[in-house]
Protein backbone atom coordinates (compact mmCIF):
# COMPACT_ATOMS: atom_id res chain seq x y z
CA UNK A 1 0.00 0.00 0.00
CA UNK A 2 1.34 3.42 -0.98
CA UNK A 3 1.09 6.08 1.74
CA UNK A 4 2.80 8.88 -0.16
CA UNK A 5 1.15 11.62 -2.20
CA UNK A 6 1.88 12.26 -5.85
CA UNK A 7 3.50 15.54 -6.87
CA UNK A 8 0.14 16.72 -8.20
CA UNK A 9 -1.61 15.87 -4.94
CA UNK A 10 1.05 17.69 -2.94
CA UNK A 11 0.65 20.75 -5.16
CA UNK A 12 -3.15 20.75 -4.73
CA UNK A 13 -2.86 20.27 -0.98
CA UNK A 14 -0.35 23.11 -0.68
CA UNK A 15 -2.42 25.46 -2.85
CA UNK A 16 -5.57 25.00 -0.75
CA UNK A 17 -3.68 25.16 2.56
CA UNK A 18 -1.90 28.38 1.62
CA UNK A 19 -5.12 30.05 0.55
CA UNK A 20 -7.01 28.94 3.67
CA UNK A 21 -4.18 30.03 5.96
CA UNK A 22 -3.94 33.47 4.38
CA UNK A 23 -7.64 34.21 3.88
CA UNK A 24 -9.85 32.08 6.13
CA UNK A 25 -8.19 31.16 9.44
CA UNK A 26 -9.01 33.88 11.95
CA UNK A 27 -11.15 35.80 9.46
CA UNK A 28 -14.28 33.68 9.82
CA UNK A 29 -15.44 34.47 13.35
CA UNK A 30 -18.50 36.46 12.24
CA UNK A 31 -19.44 34.56 9.10
CA UNK A 32 -23.04 33.43 8.66
CA UNK A 33 -25.54 33.15 5.81
CA UNK A 34 -26.41 36.85 6.10
CA UNK A 35 -22.77 37.95 6.26
CA UNK A 36 -21.64 35.38 3.72
CA UNK A 37 -18.01 35.57 2.48
CA UNK A 38 -18.86 35.73 -1.21
CA UNK A 39 -15.35 36.82 -2.17
CA UNK A 40 -13.78 33.84 -0.40
CA UNK A 41 -16.28 31.36 -1.81
CA UNK A 42 -15.84 32.80 -5.30
CA UNK A 43 -12.07 32.38 -5.00
CA UNK A 44 -12.52 28.76 -3.96
CA UNK A 45 -14.89 28.18 -6.88
CA UNK A 46 -12.24 29.61 -9.22
CA UNK A 47 -9.85 27.07 -7.69
CA UNK A 48 -12.25 24.26 -8.65
CA UNK A 49 -13.78 23.52 -5.26
CA UNK A 50 -17.33 23.12 -6.66
CA UNK A 51 -16.16 20.81 -9.41
CA UNK A 52 -14.13 18.26 -7.47
CA UNK A 53 -16.27 15.32 -8.59
CA UNK A 54 -17.36 16.49 -12.03
CA UNK A 55 -15.49 15.59 -15.24
CA UNK A 56 -13.59 18.13 -17.29
CA UNK A 57 -16.40 18.30 -19.85
CA UNK A 58 -18.57 19.79 -17.10
CA UNK A 59 -15.86 22.27 -16.17
CA UNK A 60 -14.84 20.15 -13.19
CA UNK A 61 -11.60 18.75 -11.85
CA UNK A 62 -12.48 15.06 -12.01
CA UNK A 63 -10.52 14.30 -8.85
CA UNK A 64 -10.31 10.78 -7.48
CA UNK A 65 -11.76 10.26 -3.96
CA UNK A 66 -8.39 10.55 -2.19
CA UNK A 67 -7.39 13.80 -3.91
CA UNK A 68 -10.82 15.26 -3.17
CA UNK A 69 -10.28 14.23 0.45
CA UNK A 70 -7.09 16.27 0.58
CA UNK A 71 -9.04 19.34 -0.54
CA UNK A 72 -11.80 18.84 2.03
CA UNK A 73 -9.29 18.30 4.82
CA UNK A 74 -7.46 21.53 4.03
CA UNK A 75 -10.71 23.47 3.71
CA UNK A 76 -11.73 22.14 7.12
CA UNK A 77 -8.68 23.78 8.64
CA UNK A 78 -10.22 27.11 7.73
CA UNK A 79 -13.97 26.84 8.23
CA UNK A 80 -16.04 23.70 8.76
CA UNK A 81 -19.33 25.35 7.77
CA UNK A 82 -18.01 26.61 4.45
CA UNK A 83 -16.55 23.17 3.70
CA UNK A 84 -19.87 21.57 4.63
CA UNK A 85 -21.57 23.84 2.10
CA UNK A 86 -19.08 23.00 -0.66
CA UNK A 87 -19.44 19.27 -0.04
CA UNK A 88 -23.24 19.49 -0.15
CA UNK A 89 -23.17 21.31 -3.48
CA UNK A 90 -20.66 18.82 -4.85
CA UNK A 91 -22.78 15.83 -3.83
CA UNK A 92 -25.88 17.29 -5.49
CA UNK A 93 -24.13 18.17 -8.75
CA UNK A 94 -22.44 14.77 -8.88
CA UNK A 95 -25.78 12.96 -8.59
CA UNK A 96 -27.40 15.26 -11.14
CA UNK A 97 -24.53 14.77 -13.58
CA UNK A 98 -24.33 11.01 -13.13
CA UNK A 99 -28.04 10.23 -13.35
CA UNK A 100 -29.60 13.18 -15.18
CA UNK A 101 -29.95 14.09 -18.84
CA UNK A 102 -28.42 17.02 -20.72
CA UNK A 103 -31.10 19.38 -19.37
CA UNK A 104 -30.21 18.50 -15.77
CA UNK A 105 -26.50 18.53 -16.46
CA UNK A 106 -26.63 22.19 -17.45
CA UNK A 107 -27.42 22.98 -13.81
CA UNK A 108 -24.36 21.02 -12.68
CA UNK A 109 -22.24 23.04 -15.09
CA UNK A 110 -23.61 26.35 -13.79
CA UNK A 111 -23.03 25.38 -10.17
CA UNK A 112 -19.51 24.23 -10.98
CA UNK A 113 -18.83 27.65 -12.53
CA UNK A 114 -20.33 29.49 -9.57
CA UNK A 115 -23.20 30.92 -11.62
CA UNK A 116 -25.87 29.08 -9.58
CA UNK A 117 -26.00 27.21 -6.28
CA UNK A 118 -27.75 24.00 -5.27
CA UNK A 119 -28.78 22.17 -2.11
CA UNK A 120 -29.35 18.48 -1.46
CA UNK A 121 -32.73 18.10 0.27
CA UNK A 122 -33.14 14.69 1.88
CA UNK A 123 -33.61 15.12 5.66
CA UNK A 124 -37.09 15.65 7.12
CA UNK A 125 -38.31 16.49 10.63
CA UNK A 126 -39.14 12.84 11.39
CA UNK A 127 -36.64 11.20 9.06
CA UNK A 128 -32.93 11.88 9.40
CA UNK A 129 -31.02 8.64 9.72
CA UNK A 130 -34.27 6.88 8.75
CA UNK A 131 -34.19 8.55 5.35
CA UNK A 132 -35.65 5.60 3.44
CA UNK A 133 -39.01 6.38 5.07
CA UNK A 134 -39.28 10.04 4.03
CA UNK A 135 -42.82 11.39 3.74
CA UNK A 136 -42.45 14.17 1.16
CA UNK A 137 -44.54 13.15 -1.83
CA UNK A 138 -44.46 13.74 -5.57
CA UNK A 139 -47.93 13.19 -6.98
CA UNK A 140 -47.98 12.68 -10.77
CA UNK A 141 -50.16 15.00 -12.86
CA UNK A 142 -50.86 15.21 -16.58
CA UNK A 143 -47.83 17.43 -17.17
CA UNK A 144 -45.56 16.84 -14.18
CA UNK A 145 -45.72 16.39 -10.43
CA UNK A 146 -46.96 18.14 -7.31
CA UNK A 147 -44.51 18.18 -4.39
CA UNK A 148 -45.78 18.31 -0.81
CA UNK A 149 -43.83 18.01 2.41
CA UNK A 150 -41.08 19.53 4.49
CA UNK A 151 -37.30 19.26 4.44
CA UNK A 152 -35.24 20.34 7.42
CA UNK A 153 -31.61 20.99 8.37
CA UNK A 154 -30.72 21.32 4.69
CA UNK A 155 -27.23 22.65 4.07
CA UNK A 156 -27.25 25.59 1.67
CA UNK A 157 -31.04 25.93 1.54
CA UNK A 158 -31.03 29.68 2.22
CA UNK A 159 -28.33 30.27 -0.40
CA UNK A 160 -29.42 27.93 -3.21
CA UNK A 161 -31.11 28.58 -6.55
CA UNK A 162 -31.97 24.90 -7.07
CA UNK A 163 -32.81 21.99 -4.83
CA UNK A 164 -32.21 18.30 -5.49
CA UNK A 165 -35.30 17.19 -3.59
CA UNK A 166 -35.93 13.56 -2.72
CA UNK A 167 -39.60 12.61 -2.56
CA UNK A 168 -41.77 9.52 -2.67
CA UNK A 169 -43.59 9.22 -5.99
CA UNK A 170 -47.22 8.25 -5.44
CA UNK A 171 -49.41 6.07 -7.60
CA UNK A 172 -46.58 3.82 -8.71
CA UNK A 173 -43.72 1.76 -7.32
CA UNK A 174 -42.97 2.59 -3.70
CA UNK A 175 -39.67 4.22 -4.61
CA UNK A 176 -38.00 7.49 -3.78
CA UNK A 177 -37.13 9.75 -6.72
CA UNK A 178 -34.87 12.78 -7.08
CA UNK A 179 -36.31 15.99 -8.49
CA UNK A 180 -34.30 19.01 -9.62
CA UNK A 181 -36.39 22.01 -8.62
CA UNK A 182 -35.97 25.77 -9.00
CA UNK A 183 -36.45 27.10 -5.48
CA UNK A 184 -38.28 30.25 -6.57
CA UNK A 185 -41.37 28.26 -7.58
CA UNK A 186 -44.74 29.13 -6.11
CA UNK A 187 -45.50 27.11 -3.00
CA UNK A 188 -41.89 26.91 -1.79
CA UNK A 189 -41.02 28.67 1.46
CA UNK A 190 -37.46 28.59 2.80
CA UNK A 191 -36.64 29.56 6.36
CA UNK A 192 -33.30 29.60 8.23
CA UNK A 193 -32.60 26.68 10.55
CA UNK A 194 -30.98 27.85 13.76
CA UNK A 195 -28.02 25.69 14.74
CA UNK A 196 -25.21 25.83 17.29
CA UNK A 197 -22.58 26.26 14.60
CA UNK A 198 -21.83 26.23 10.87
CA UNK A 199 -24.00 29.34 10.39
CA UNK A 200 -22.21 30.15 7.14
CA UNK A 201 -23.47 26.91 5.56
CA UNK A 202 -26.93 28.35 4.90
CA UNK A 203 -28.79 25.73 6.91
CA UNK A 204 -32.51 25.94 6.25
CA UNK A 205 -35.95 24.41 6.16
CA UNK A 206 -37.82 23.95 2.88
CA UNK A 207 -41.62 23.89 3.01
CA UNK A 208 -43.31 22.44 -0.08
CA UNK A 209 -46.98 23.37 -0.34
CA UNK A 210 -48.45 21.74 -3.46
CA UNK A 211 -45.52 22.81 -5.62
CA UNK A 212 -46.14 22.16 -9.30
CA UNK A 213 -43.08 21.04 -11.24
CA UNK A 214 -42.68 19.82 -14.84
CA UNK A 215 -42.17 16.17 -15.69
CA UNK A 216 -38.56 16.76 -16.71
CA UNK A 217 -37.74 17.81 -13.14
CA UNK A 218 -37.42 14.12 -12.26
CA UNK A 219 -33.74 13.33 -12.58
CA UNK A 220 -33.95 9.57 -13.01
CA UNK A 221 -36.19 6.51 -12.80
CA UNK A 222 -33.74 4.99 -10.33
CA UNK A 223 -34.41 4.76 -6.61
CA UNK A 224 -32.91 8.01 -5.32
CA UNK A 225 -32.36 6.63 -1.83
CA UNK A 226 -29.96 4.05 -3.26
CA UNK A 227 -28.30 6.76 -5.35
CA UNK A 228 -27.73 8.83 -2.22
CA UNK A 229 -26.42 5.90 -0.18
CA UNK A 230 -23.81 5.10 -2.81
CA UNK A 231 -22.65 8.70 -2.56
CA UNK A 232 -22.65 8.67 1.25
CA UNK A 233 -20.10 5.85 1.38
CA UNK A 234 -17.55 8.40 0.17
CA UNK A 235 -18.99 11.58 1.66
CA UNK A 236 -18.81 10.11 5.16
CA UNK A 237 -15.04 9.86 4.78
CA UNK A 238 -14.88 13.41 3.39
CA UNK A 239 -16.84 14.71 6.39
CA UNK A 240 -14.43 12.87 8.65
CA UNK A 241 -11.49 14.52 6.93
CA UNK A 242 -12.69 18.10 7.12
CA UNK A 243 -13.56 17.57 10.79
CA UNK A 244 -10.03 16.25 11.30
CA UNK A 245 -8.68 19.24 9.39
CA UNK A 246 -10.27 21.48 12.01
CA UNK A 247 -8.77 19.30 14.74
CA UNK A 248 -5.31 19.46 13.17
CA UNK A 249 -5.52 23.25 12.87
CA UNK A 250 -6.39 23.38 16.57
CA UNK A 251 -3.43 21.15 17.43
CA UNK A 252 -1.07 23.31 15.38
CA UNK A 253 -2.31 26.49 17.04
CA UNK A 254 -2.06 24.85 20.45
CA UNK A 255 1.53 23.75 19.83
CA UNK A 256 2.44 27.37 19.08
CA UNK A 257 0.56 28.60 22.15
CA UNK A 258 2.22 26.07 24.46
CA UNK A 259 5.62 27.11 23.15
CA UNK A 260 4.98 30.85 23.57
CA UNK A 261 3.00 30.84 26.82
CA UNK A 262 4.98 30.71 30.06
CA UNK A 263 3.89 29.60 33.51
CA UNK A 264 6.09 29.57 36.61
CA UNK A 265 9.04 30.73 34.56
CA UNK A 266 8.91 28.08 31.84
CA UNK A 267 7.05 27.56 28.55
CA UNK A 268 3.98 25.37 28.97
CA UNK A 269 5.45 23.08 26.32
CA UNK A 270 8.22 22.13 28.76
CA UNK A 271 5.79 20.44 31.16
CA UNK A 272 4.85 16.79 30.73
CA UNK A 273 1.14 17.37 31.30
CA UNK A 274 0.57 19.50 28.18
CA UNK A 275 3.20 17.51 26.25
CA UNK A 276 1.50 14.18 26.85
CA UNK A 277 -2.01 15.47 26.20
CA UNK A 278 -0.98 17.06 22.91
CA UNK A 279 0.86 13.88 21.91
CA UNK A 280 -2.17 11.71 22.68
CA UNK A 281 -4.58 13.80 20.62
CA UNK A 282 -2.11 14.06 17.74
CA UNK A 283 -1.91 10.26 17.71
CA UNK A 284 -5.70 9.86 17.67
CA UNK A 285 -6.12 12.40 14.87
CA UNK A 286 -3.45 10.69 12.77
CA UNK A 287 -5.06 7.26 13.28
CA UNK A 288 -8.50 8.57 12.32
CA UNK A 289 -7.05 10.32 9.27
CA UNK A 290 -5.44 7.11 8.03
CA UNK A 291 -8.73 5.23 8.33
CA UNK A 292 -10.51 7.94 6.35
CA UNK A 293 -7.98 7.83 3.52
CA UNK A 294 -8.02 4.03 3.52
CA UNK A 295 -11.79 4.23 2.97
CA UNK A 296 -11.33 6.56 0.01
CA UNK A 297 -8.49 4.45 -1.37
CA UNK A 298 -10.82 1.44 -1.34
CA UNK A 299 -13.53 3.48 -3.05
CA UNK A 300 -11.10 4.50 -5.79
CA UNK A 301 -9.99 0.88 -6.21
CA UNK A 302 -13.58 -0.30 -6.56
CA UNK A 303 -13.42 -2.33 -3.37
CA UNK A 304 -16.32 -2.61 -0.88
CA UNK A 305 -16.03 0.23 1.63
CA UNK A 306 -19.43 0.66 3.28
CA UNK A 307 -18.16 -0.74 6.57
CA UNK A 308 -15.01 1.38 6.42
CA UNK A 309 -17.05 4.52 5.71
CA UNK A 310 -19.29 3.86 8.72
CA UNK A 311 -16.26 3.22 10.93
CA UNK A 312 -14.55 6.45 9.97
CA UNK A 313 -17.79 8.45 10.15
CA UNK A 314 -18.56 7.58 13.77
CA UNK A 315 -14.95 7.64 14.96
CA UNK A 316 -13.24 10.58 13.26
CA UNK A 317 -15.74 13.35 14.14
CA UNK A 318 -15.73 12.12 17.74
CA UNK A 319 -11.94 12.35 17.79
CA UNK A 320 -12.15 15.81 16.21
CA UNK A 321 -14.63 17.09 18.80
CA UNK A 322 -12.59 15.75 21.71
CA UNK A 323 -9.36 17.13 20.23
CA UNK A 324 -10.71 20.63 19.69
CA UNK A 325 -12.20 20.65 23.18
CA UNK A 326 -8.87 19.58 24.68
CA UNK A 327 -7.08 22.32 22.72
CA UNK A 328 -9.57 24.89 23.98
CA UNK A 329 -8.83 23.90 27.58
CA UNK A 330 -5.07 23.96 26.99
CA UNK A 331 -5.47 27.59 25.88
CA UNK A 332 -7.03 28.45 29.25
CA UNK A 333 -9.32 31.48 29.31
CA UNK A 334 -8.04 32.53 25.88
CA UNK A 335 -9.55 29.40 24.38
CA UNK A 336 -12.94 30.27 25.87
CA UNK A 337 -12.85 33.77 24.43
CA UNK A 338 -14.79 34.86 21.35
CA UNK A 339 -11.62 36.54 20.11
CA UNK A 340 -10.09 33.16 19.27
CA UNK A 341 -11.45 30.64 16.79
CA UNK A 342 -11.29 27.46 18.86
CA UNK A 343 -14.68 27.92 20.52
CA UNK A 344 -16.39 28.47 17.16
CA UNK A 345 -14.50 25.51 15.73
CA UNK A 346 -15.78 23.28 18.54
CA UNK A 347 -19.39 24.22 17.80
CA UNK A 348 -18.86 23.62 14.09
CA UNK A 349 -17.18 20.24 14.48
CA UNK A 350 -19.80 18.98 16.91
CA UNK A 351 -22.41 19.02 14.16
CA UNK A 352 -20.32 16.68 12.02
CA UNK A 353 -21.03 13.82 14.40
CA UNK A 354 -24.63 14.05 13.19
CA UNK A 355 -24.21 14.90 9.49
CA UNK A 356 -24.78 12.01 7.04
CA UNK A 357 -25.80 9.67 9.86
CA UNK A 358 -25.36 9.84 13.63
CA UNK A 359 -22.77 7.64 15.42
CA UNK A 360 -25.28 5.03 16.56
CA UNK A 361 -26.47 4.53 12.98
CA UNK A 362 -22.89 4.12 11.77
CA UNK A 363 -22.27 1.48 14.42
CA UNK A 364 -25.40 -0.36 13.28
CA UNK A 365 -23.96 -0.38 9.76
CA UNK A 366 -20.63 -1.74 11.02
CA UNK A 367 -22.49 -4.47 12.91
CA UNK A 368 -24.67 -5.28 9.89
CA UNK A 369 -21.61 -5.63 7.67
CA UNK A 370 -19.89 -7.77 10.31
CA UNK A 371 -22.66 -10.17 11.37
CA UNK A 372 -24.94 -10.04 8.34
CA UNK A 373 -28.33 -8.49 7.63
CA UNK A 374 -30.16 -11.32 9.37
CA UNK A 375 -28.83 -10.02 12.69
CA UNK A 376 -29.80 -6.38 12.25
CA UNK A 377 -32.20 -4.91 14.78
CA UNK A 378 -34.23 -2.77 12.35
Amino acid sequence: MEFGLTNTQQMIQSQIRDYVTDNVVGENLDWDDEDFPHDIYDDLIDMGVLGLHLPEEAGGEGFDPVTAGLVYEELGRGDVGLTMLALSENLATKIVWEYGDDHHREVSKRVCAGEDHICFALTEPDHGSDAQNIETTAEPTDDGFVLSGEKTAITGATLADHGLILARETGGPDDIRAFLVDLDREGIDIQPYAGLGCEVSGWGQIFLDDVEIPSDARVSDENAFKMAMRTFDKSRAWIALYALGAAQQSLDETATYLTDREAMGNPLASYQGPQFEHAEWQTRVEAARLKAYQTLWKADAGEPHTKDAAMTKWYAPEVAVDTVRACLVLHGHYGYSDDFGIGKRLQDVLGQQIADGAPHVQKLIVARETFGREYRSY
